[in-house]
């Protein structure tokens, strides 16, 4: 990746961007919709609202060399997929920052951008510019930003008493390698905000534990069916090595990249997962428990087990600025 030649010191500033227009081909319009003037230029969009959302992919961060240049692109586009995913919403346009050291392979840089061209084509999304900038050597970090459309988002903390909740797939796998091999769930998430049963929608990144509180309310708690919670096959071989269990795994490693969402009280949850199933019968949806109404303020029994009521043993998922969960 970094100390090889040649790099991308050996172009200038222009040449790169002509690499990277001539690398994403037909995903870069023409100006002024795509690169070629100081922004992209669009007409209002008169029938539906506007999303926008960004992620960073960071070396030794969110990837490393066990990961390919062109995996590296494709989850760098996923994973900002996916929270258009969690809105129910249509990703369209997208803006690219490229920040790397001068040693910077260029071999490995084009391999990135056929990854990153292969994720947003199979979306139809257009990359319409972005900037790039120098960093010290041995340094990469790729910023992507996405605009979409979506009718009426769904949004986190809208959840009511009795709602139903859910989880899309199978959770604590992401150190086997998940993280950097997921779909993100755009065909769900779609489904989910035109159903009109749904009340709260959100994509998984820092494990059930921390991302779970974000549907509640400063009064609620969940009610969780341990039993139910969807645990991944690999996240028994992590369980194995760590000494944790596959659960714990599943609350606290992040990047499952899996939607979790609420279910309006008086739907009929197995009519609902009938209904799921005739209309994704390839992807797994688990009922893992639901919200209560009977926390006091201020207390951090957010998460209880449904059993026993009894508060989780873990309580956090991952945390970017300790790196632990």
């Amino acid at each position: 990746m970094f100390l090889s030649e040649p790099a991308v010191s050996n172009l200038t500033e222009s040449g790169l961007i002509d690499r990277i227009a001539r690398w994403l081909g037909p995903l870069n319009p023409p100006a002024p919709e795509g690169m070629g003037d100081d922004c992209a230029v669009y007409p209002p969009t008169a029938d539906c609202q506007q999303i926008v959302t960004s992620d960073a992919l960071v070396y030794g961060q969110h990837f490393d060399s066990s990961i390919s240049a062109r995996q590296a692109g494709i989850k760098l586009v996923n994973r900002n997929l996916s929270d258009i995913a969690a809105m129910g919403g249509t990703p369209e346009r997208a803006i690219l920052n490229l920040m790397c050291g001068p040693d910077l392979e260029l071999a490995w840089l084009e391999a990135f951008f056929f990854g990153l061209r292969q994720a947003a084509a199979a979306v139809n999304l257009h990359i319409v510019g972005g900037d790039i900038c120098r960093l010290n050597p041995g340094c990469f970090t790729s910023v992507l930003t996405i605009i979409g459309t979506v009718d009426k988002p769904l949004l986190r903390g809208t959840a009511q008493p009795g709602d139903a909740i859910l989880v899309t797939g199978e959770l604590g796998g992401s150190l086997a390698g998940k993280h950097a091999h997921f779909s993100p769930r755009l065909a769900e998430g779609r489904w989910l905000a035109q159903s009109g049963c749904c009340t709260a929608l959100m994509d998984l990144t820092d494990g059930l534990a921390k991302d779970l509180p974000s549907l509640l309310a400063e009064d609620q708690t969940a009610k969780l069916l341990l039993d139910a919670v969807p645990l991944a096959a690999d996240g028994s071989a992590a369980a194995a090595q760590s000494g944790r269990t596959p659960l714990e795994h599943a609350f606290c490693d992040g990047e499952d990249y899996e939607l979790l969402f609420t279910l309006r009280a008086g739907e009929s949850v197995p009519n609902f997962l009938s209904l799921w199933q005739q209309t994704f019968p390839g992807v797994r949806i688990s009922h893992i428990g639901h919200i209560s109404h009977d926390l006091t303020p201020g207390s951090a029994e957010r998460l209880v087990d449904a059993a026993n009521g009894q508060a989780l043993p873990f309580s956090k998922g991952f945390e970017h600025f300790r790196g632990t969960s």
